[in-house]
């Protein structure tokens, strides 16, 4: 299996390498571009980790959800069913276990966060989509505006307010998916543990004889 998965190449190192070349060469056009290339594909590696665990994501949301929907149903409609007719008495004790099916389903969509990460992701790769193409389209109006090769100090100022502009605001995008992501797990785990309480309340509760 590991054959069919070659591991990729280590993106931030090849951007480090670009961004040593810059002070190995003299400072033209040509190393410029590099450094701009090897970052569009560090941010690009972002982007394809959003959008491939988003699809995990969405399909274990959308997994559980039916199995809720389906579940859920069959235990409001089963003992209705079971009551109305004879044929489908059978139906009545399926109520109580369908509805626990219904409701397990949908705590292990929030426990592990499937819907809500799928929409974290979702929202992370919709961002750096639109941050990447906006820079490809900052840069590209650059170079056209600067065709030599050979540039001034003021031009590389720009590249550099550019560039400093276009990872800031790529760290951010991930920071925050990073940060509601720690939230989200934070408030699930607390409402699990309220969770356990209130069950290990209502258990000696329930074992007592009536006086």
């Amino acid at each position: 299996m590991a054959a069919n998965n070659p591991q990729k190449p280590d993106l931030f190192k090849a951007f480090l390498d670009a961004f040593k070349s810059i002070n190995e060469a003299k400072q033209d056009k040509g190393s410029i571009k590099r450094i701009f290339e090897e970052m569009s594909t560090l941010v690009h590696g972002s982007f394809d980790y959003y959008a491939s665990s988003g699809k995990k994501h969405s399909l274990r949301a959308t997994i559980t959800r039916w199995i809720a929907i389906v579940f859920g149903t069959l235990g409001v409609l089963a003992p209705l069913l079971g009551g109305i007719n004879e044929c489908l008495k059978g139906l009545t004790g399926w109520g109580y276990p369908a509805l626990a099916i219904a409701g397990a389903a949908m705590l292990a969509d929030r426990t592990f966060g499937y819907t809500r990460g799928h929409i974290r992701y979702v929202i992370a790769r919709m961002e750096l989509k639109h941050l990447i193409t906006d820079f490809q389209v900052q840069w590209s109006l650059w170079l056209a505006s600067n065709p030599q090769e050979d540039l001034q100090p003021s031009q590389l100022a720009e590249v550099e307010t550019l560039l400093q502009k276009f990872i800031n605001r790529a760290h951010e995008i991930v920071m925050a998916e990073t940060a509601a992501w720690g939230v989200a797990v934070v408030e699930d785990m607390q409402e699990l543990k309220n969770l356990a309480g209130q069950n290990t309340k209502t258990k000696p509760v329930a074992s007592e004889d009536p006086v």
